[in-house]
Parts: structure tokens; C-alpha cells; sequence
């Protein structure tokens, strides 16, 4: 599937020849919010030809495959292309992609979509594209191969990581801004001070120590042991001579596993000889040859037998226990193992999609060899309702099956999590444990910690195979943003904003607050507090270096027309909008005005506020020589509660308030 390659700097357009039914031109990425959209975008011009106008002549063929349209059928061809488009950005998985906008321009339309990555966007519209005009010719398409080509396309983009698109997703459905900072590789929730960035669970506010010091296990193991937790014993060791000395001394069964492995790989268990140690020892090092990592030693500890758990903390408190069970398959009395594991994988919970529960099953050595240590193979026929364990470990990456048995945990056992956790200064802890039965008090035996975890994965909390979900992502928002606005910073915005304004305002500010930093984007350039920092980017690049800011209290942006039509205004919403003869683009900003939030109309003998569309005060002014002063005089009441409303502080939940003029 073609895909071009356009970027919104470099938009080439594209000759029209001759007029083709559901032509579509000057594809454009919009960042942010936009004239079209109030967020992120990808805008396309398509033209209908005249005589294409019945949408009873494709609404028979759309339902065939999008049957979930029926419910709120479009009534026009261009609503039901656009309605297509959305579905099929969802890849079938119920992405959290919902909106889309349609303008007349001319003999074509234009449509805005929102998305999630850019090139999986273009191929998705072109594939509703070419759909249309097959149906219009009354020509074969391939609409289900089509759309498992575009799936697995997703897949691979960032968004197809399950932990990282489910704090994506928690972000959007809380009103917290998402944001991917593409140099940094790595997303951004929230503005200034208020922001957390990161990929997957770990964060720039984790202290960094902490996290380097969890992908240790034998340093962990000598902390858990030293506060006298339960963990099993052992040794890191670095040739084979220690190794095997170290396992004799501890006796079978015992581990080997890597220092600084993640997700199972590795790991093997219930080693019951020094072949099996040797074998295991040269695993690792061959792997770690082949990815070109360093080699930090290997663990060999004592095997500790019980059910496998993961038990996680969000800001030292327990969340969630979830328990994980190696990949398995029941015999049936007909079929190889082999059968049994295609079998397996075509369910259902196994798509293995940022939305399925469970991964695939793979066939590898590991796999082999575990089947070996049972006198079985891919070929063996198991018995009627036989269950075979076809893996040691029982890592959901491993095609393990989850859980979750958060009700059953014993409360002593809860405050073993959060004893723990308060000793690591991170987001998540993920605390992995071997117990017969977790409902048991850990001090009564059967109880051992294996590992510990800074950046663990949560969507196998969120959808388990088995039990309740728990929303893991929506705690982890709510512990970095716990109430509204912690997300944000004050944002102002207008058309016609100068450095002049933006000087006047930073020292009013001043004395409402004498330690602020405010960064602002006026039509001369980029000032941080009084100082001229940068003029360079585009527009949109900008707003995003502002807001990236981890120390910056409150922005200020200029958008004119230009910038709003060609690169939108990236960051979402407005506290105070003061427009000046606006251009209908720039009206836009007034369009994304927060909940209580204000506009300042300037007009040619006044200033008008308004709280939403309610007119609160006004000034009246005949010198366009002091239009700065009197802009700041009529927005000044409104500064204190503005830097209130977004206290860091806990507790202030302070709502506006307007003193009169």
C-alpha cells in the first residue's frame, strides 16, 4: 500500500489531470488543534463527481463490513466516506478515535479526521478511497486482507504497544493533553510544570537511581533480604566454574536467569542438573552476543514453588494483584500439541493487539525443550481434558494467561507492596512473587519475592484473561494529575499580541507572584520572562518548546491567521482569548475557550470581558498607543484567581472569580 511521503513543511500538490470520483489531494498533519478540527488532524480535499450523490447505492455494501454505522446511519455519500474512515482507524479494536469535520470547498470537500499516527492515517484513508471506487465500478476489493494489512501496520507503530496506547488513551478520555515530542521519542502528558513525559510506565519524574537499581536482581535480592523479605537465595555469577560451585552450594532445584533480563526472556526453572545449568548459563550469553548488550552476570537462585504474581503499586499504594499462569493448552485426544497451539492462538484473547489480553504462543527452543523435560513434543497427542504447560515461565510476553485476584490478596500482604515502594521514589512498582496462596499472610510461608519492577507493564491489569479489569492507567492520571487543572498551566492567547504586551503582563505577574517563570510567543518572537530566547521553527515547534518547559508557571501565544491555517496551534484550549478584528480562522481560539474561561473583544472605543458569553466588564479607550496598557488593565482582576485556579498546592480547588472593574 503507497503511502506518501508529506510532512506539514513540505506539502507537495498534486496535479489534477482529469477529475476522478473520490479523488483525494493535499493531505495535511495538523499537530494540535487547528482551523478544522479542535485536535490533532489529518486533512484531506476529496472530490465527489456530481452523479455520485445516492448513499442508498453504498450504505448496503458499507454495513456489510462496518455494521456498527447502522446505528447512526449518515444521509450523504462525503458523512458516510468520513464515517468509514473513523471506523477504520479504529482497526477494529475501538481505538479512541471518535471525531471528524466536513467543509464545502468548492466542487470537492474538505474532511478532517483525527488520528493517531500519521502514516497509518494516510494508508487508512486511501484504503477507504480505493473501497469507494470499487464499490462505484462494482469491481472485487479485498476489504478484509486490506484492513489485517493495515493492523498489522499499526501494530508496529508506537502506538501498537498495549501499556504505552493505554496511557495514551487515559490521557485523551481524562482531558489531559498528549503530545508526541518525536526528537525526545516520547510522549508528553500535561503542560510546563504540571507535565509528566515518558514511554510505557516509566516517567521523568521516576527518580532515575531507583529505576537502574530495579533491572539489577542480585542487588535487589541483597536489599529485599537485608529489610528480611522473602526472597530466595543466590548469587550472581559471570563464568561457568562459578556457577556450577554456586549451585552445588545451594542445591536442586535452582534458577538461572540474566541480571538485567525483562519479560520472562531468560529465565529458566526447576533445574534439577548441572547440564541443564551449563545449558542455561550459555543461553544467555549467546543472546546477550547476538543483541550486543553488556554482560552484567547471571543468576543462579535457590526455586521457590507456588503460582506466579504480579502484584503493582501506583504512588506506594497497592492497585492490583494479578496472578499469571504459564501458556497452556488442554488435549483434546486427537491432535498434536502443535494443533493445539494454532488452535490456541486463533482465539480470540490471542490477536495479540493493543487490545487483546494474551500474546501469541510461540514455538522456540524454550518451548521445545520444556515439552522435552516432559517426555512429550510438538507431536504428542494429549489425553482427553490433559492440560500440557507448554513454557517455565508465566511472563504474559511469554503467552502466559492473566488473572486477576486483586479481591483475594491478604491485607498483610498489601503492606508488604507498599513497605516496599516507599523506598523507591517511581511512578509504578511491579513486585513479582511466587505464593501458594496469596489470600495467606507472606510471613507464613510459601511466600517468595522474585523481582521488582520500576517500569512495569499495567494492560494486563486493564484486560486480563480472566476476573475484573482494573484501570490501571485511569490510577496512574489520577496519581500524577489528581484533580482538574493539575494538568495544566494558564494559557492566553490572542491575534494580536506584541512583546510590548507580553513584557507589560510578566511584571504585573510579578507581583502577583514573585518567582514566576512565563515564556511567551508574540508576532517578534520567543521571550522567556523579559529575555528574547528564540525565533526559529515553525509556529507549531514553537508552542511545543514552551510547553515542554518542565519549570514554566504560564504562556502566552500569538496565533494569526497564517499560523492557525498552516501549522494550527498544537497546545489545547485557552484560558484568556483576546482578539482584535479577527480574521473567521482566528476565531478558532475563542471556539477553543476553556470552562470559564474568559474573551476580551477589542474594539475601536473599547475592551469588553467576557466569562464565557457573559459580558463582565468593560473599558473604554480612544489611544491606540496605550490598546497594551488598557488590554492589561481590563484582564488584571482576573490574574490572581487565574494563577490560583492551577495551585499545585493540595486542596485548592478554587474556582474563578472576577473582581469589577
Amino acid at each position: 500500500m503507497n503511502t506518501k511521503d508529506l510532512n506539514q513543511e513540505n506539502v507537495e500538490e498534486v496535479e489534477q489531470i482529469e477529475r476522478k470520483d473520490f479523488e483525494i489531494r493535499s493531505l495535511y498533519i495538523y499537530s494540535g488543534p487547528n482551523y478544522y478540527l479542535n485536535r490533532k488532524s489529518i486533512v484531506f480535499n476529496i472530490y465527489l463527481k456530481p452523479k455520485n450523490e445516492r448513499v442508498d447505492f453504498y450504505t448496503p455494501m458499507v454495513l456489510e463490513k462496518l455494521p456498527q454505522l447502522e446505528a447512526n446511519l449518515p444521509e450523504a455519500v462525503i458523512d458516510l466516506f468520513a464515517e468509514a474512515v473513523i471506523q477504520i482507524l479504529k482497526m477494529d479494536i475501538n481505538l479512541f478515535i471518535n471525531e471528524y469535520s466536513i467543509q464545502n470547498d468548492g466542487d470537492e470537500y474538505t474532511v478532517a479526521v483525527e488520528f493517531l499516527d500519521q502514516y497509518i492515517a494516510e494508508d487508512c484513508i486511501y484504503f477507504i478511497r480505493d473501497w469507494f471506487r470499487a464499490m462505484s465500478n462494482r469491481t472485487k476489493f479485498d476489504f478484509d486482507d486490506g484492513l489485517a494489512e493495515l493492523q498489522m501496520d499499526f501494530d508496529t507503530t508506537l502506538y501498537g504497544g498495549p501499556t504505552l496506547y493505554s496511557l495514551i488513551e487515559a490521557g485523551l478520555k481524562h482531558n489531559i493533553p498528549v503530545n508526541y515530542l518525536f526528537e525526545e521519542n516520547q510522549f508528553q502528558w500535561g503542560y510546563g510544570k504540571k507535565q509528566i513525559r515518558g514511554r510505557s510506565t516509566t516517567f521523568s519524574v521516576d527518580g532515575i537511581k531507583d529505576t537502574e537499581f530495579t533491572m539489577f536482581k542480585d542487588m535487589v535480592a541483597d536489599f529485599l533480604e537485608m529489610f528480611g523479605f522473602p526472597t530466595p537465595k543466590g548469587k550472581n555469577c559471570f563464568t561457568e566454574l562459578e556457577i556450577i560451585e554456586e549451585t552445588e552450594l545451594l542445591g536442586f532445584p535452582v534458577v538461572v536467569k540474566p541480571v538485567a533480563g525483562h519479560k520472562g526472556q531468560g529465565v529458566t526453572t526447576g533445574i534439577e542438573s548441572i547440564e541443564e545449568v551449563k545449558k542455561a548459563f550459555h543461553n544467555i550469553i549467546r543472546s546477550n552476543n547476538e543483541e550486543g548488550t553488556s554482560f552484567d552476570g547471571i543468576i543462579v537462585q535457590q526455586q521457590i514453588y507456588g503460582f506466579d504474581h504480579r502484584l503493582l503499586s501506583v504512588g506506594g499504594k497497592f492497585v492490583a494483584a494479578l496472578e499469571r499462569v504459564p501458556a497452556f493448552v488442554d488435549g483434546n485426544g486427537k491432535q498434536t500439541i502443535q494443533e493445539l497451539i494454532q488452535n490456541e492462538n486463533n482465539t480470540v484473547n490471542r490477536i495479540d493487539n493493543p487490545r487483546s489480553p494474551l500474546c501469541k504462543i510461540v514455538i522456540d527452543e524454550d518451548l521445545k525443550d520444556y515439552l522435552a523435560l516432559q517426555d512429550i513434543s510438538l507431536d504428542s497427542i494429549p489425553h482427553e481434558e490433559e492440560r500440557i504447560y507448554l513454557r517455565r515461565v508465566a511472563n504474559i510476553s511469554q503467552g502466559g494467561v492473566s488473572i486477576n485476584v486483586t479481591n483475594n490478596i491478604h491485607p498483610k500482604n498489601i503492606k508488604l507492596v507498599e513497605d516496599i515502594a516507599k523506598y523507591f521514589n517511581v511512578t509504578c512498582l511491579g513486585i513479582d512473587v511466587l505464593a501458594k496462596d496469596i489470600s495467606k499472610p507472606w510471613d507464613e510461608g510459601n511466600f517468595g519475592i522474585i523481582e521488582i519492577n520500576a517500569g512495569p507493564g499495567v494492560f494486563m491489569h486493564l484486560a486480563p484473561a480472566f476476573g475484573g479489569s482494573i484501570d490501571v492507567p485511569a490510577l496512574i492520571m489520577k496519581y500524577h494529575f489528581p484533580q482538574q487543572c493539575y494538568e495544566r498551566i494558564p494559557i492566553i492567547t490572542g491575534n494580536n499580541l506584541s512583546v510590548n504586551f507580553s513584557h507589560l503582563l510578566y511584571d504585573k505577574l510579578k507581583e502577583i507572584k514573585s518567582d514566576i517563570v512565563f515564556e511567551s510567543l508574540t508576532k517578534e518572537g520567543v521571550y522567556l520572562n523579559r529575555e528574547y530566547f528564540f525565533q526559529s521553527n515553525t509556529h507549531d515547534k514553537k508552542v511545543k518548546i514552551i510547553l515542554r518547559n518542565p519549570k514554566l508557571d504560564i504562556a502566552l501565544f500569538n496565533h494569526s491567521k497564517d499560523d492557525i491555517f498552516d501549522y494550527g496551534t498544537y497546545h489545547q484550549g485557552s484560558d484568556i482569548v483576546i482578539l482584535e478584528n479577527p480574521h473567521y480562522s482566528e476565531e478558532v481560539l475563542k471556539r477553543d475557550l476553556l470552562q470559564l474561561g474568559y474573551f476580551v473583544e477589542v474594539l475601536e472605543d473599547a475592551i469588553n470581558v467576557y466569562q464565557e458569553e457573559n459580558l463582565v466588564g468593560s473599558l473604554p479607550y480612544d489611544n491606540p498607543i496605550a490598546k497594551d496598557f488598557m488590554i492589561l488593565k481590563a484582564i488584571e482582576p482576573i490574574l490572581p484567581s487565574l494563577i490560583k485556579k492551577y495551585d499545585l498546592e493540595p486542596g485548592n480547588e478554587a474556582h474563578w472569580t472576577y473582581a469589577k472593574f
